[in-house]
């Protein structure tokens, strides 16, 4: 084995190695907290160690198949990884922008499994593409790093006081892990060494990243908007039974919130013959409720903007809710029956930050 075969061979094996290791913590997280978007997270990474596997085999035994094999999980691992960062903000997934991606995704494996004369193997290197699949591959490369990189550089923006610095840790790792291997990357097709540095690079990254996820896993599902407050509301005397802030309310918003309370019951009177209401849309701001009939309470969520991982938490928060509160709830509507609730949102919402220090 030689020096530039090994190192090829090292790079993959040890990025491989690392990036499995971010999939399997990711992993746990999302079995812990039963959240399908962070599952989409840890599947990306553990696709992408599935890759370096097979490339690094490939490598040491020379073999083309092996290499065009191991396209495939990462054809796998980029839409997991788009669609996540897609609905950590959204309600849905942008279609023009899986569309691109599976267009390209497409390309790439037409050209990886039909076109010929884009391998070759060179003694003591390793497999090497080339032609238009290496092109393809750069392009392919380059649009799934810039979701990547952007995602990190929204969460290290919208990173509270106290995770700042963690999230710099994150946006220095994911640029290393992304933007600088793809450079890297696209100069080892006309210098070959470069894609071995890039791989070790990309190792780095991962290193980088793993590190923040051990500190904080909450670091990886920050939201790239804020919520601000959730309230259980009494919808027949309309009094909040239980409110809980993310972030400190100025007097004029928390007049507002005061109206909207007094106003909850009678809209869901209004309007439940039509359906449970799911939403409010308000001029900076959106209310998200679940309504629970049976003991007229409705769970209100006040945030920037909606998404599905909060719609999905107002839900979880809501059941539990009102099974640690059932019986309360037939018995009292005492304000102080409820401040245990504060546990249901520790547990439920811990990937929401705190914006206390400031006043919104």
């Amino acid at each position: 084995m030689s020096i530039e075969n090994l190192l090829l061979v090292l790079s993959t094996s040890i990025t491989g190695t690392l990036v499995a290791i971010g999939g399997i913590i990711t992993f746990i997280y999302a079995f812990r907290r039963k959240n399908l978007l962070i599952f989409l997270f840890s599947a990306m990474w553990l696709m992408y160690a599935v890759f370096w596997f097979i490339d690094a085999a490939a490598h040491y035994f020379y073999s083309i198949p092996l290499m065009a094999l191991a396209i495939v999980p990462q054809l796998i691992g980029v839409p997991c990884i788009i669609i996540f960062i897609e609905l950590s903000g959204k309600e849905h997934v942008s279609p023009i922008k899986i569309s691109i991606l599976m267009i390209i995704e497409a390309l790439v494996f037409i050209v990886t499994f039909y076109v010929p004369n884009n391998w070759e193997i060179i003694p003591g290197y390793g497999i090497h593409n080339k032609g238009i699949l290496r092109i393809i591959q750069v392009i392919y490369l380059f649009y799934f790093m810039i979701f990547y990189v952007l995602w990190s550089f929204h969460t290290w923006r919208k990173a509270p006081a106290d995770l700042k610095r963690l999230t710099s840790y994150l946006l220095f790792g994911s640029t290393i892990f992304s933007i600088v291997t793809g450079v890297m990357y696209a100069i080892g097709t006309f210098i070959k060494t470069f894609n071995a540095i890039g791989f070790f690079i990309n190792g780095i990254g991962a290193f980088i990243t793993i590190l923040v996820i051990l500190k904080d896993p909450r670091i990886i599902y920050i939201l790239p908007f804020k919520a601000y407050r959730i309230l259980v509301v009494d919808t027949i005397a309309s009094v909040a039974l239980f409110k809980y802030d993310w972030a400190i309310a100025g007097e004029v918003e928390e007049n507002i919130f005061t109206m909207m309370i007094q106003a909850i019951g009678s809209v869901l009177d209004d309007i439940l013959k039509k359906g449970d209401v799911q939403e409010i849309q308000m001029d900076q701001a959106v209310l998200l409720i679940n309504h629970n009939k049976e003991n007229s309470i409705a769970s209100v969520l006040i945030a920037s903007k909606s998404s599905k991982s909060l719609r999905y938490g107002l839900k979880r928060f809501s059941e539990e809710f009102d099974v640690q509160f059932k019986r309360t709830l037939e018995i009292s509507r005492k304000v102080n029956d409820f401040n245990a609730g504060l546990n249901i949102v520790e547990r439920v919402f811990d990937f929401v930050p705190s914006y206390k220090s400031e006043i919104i």
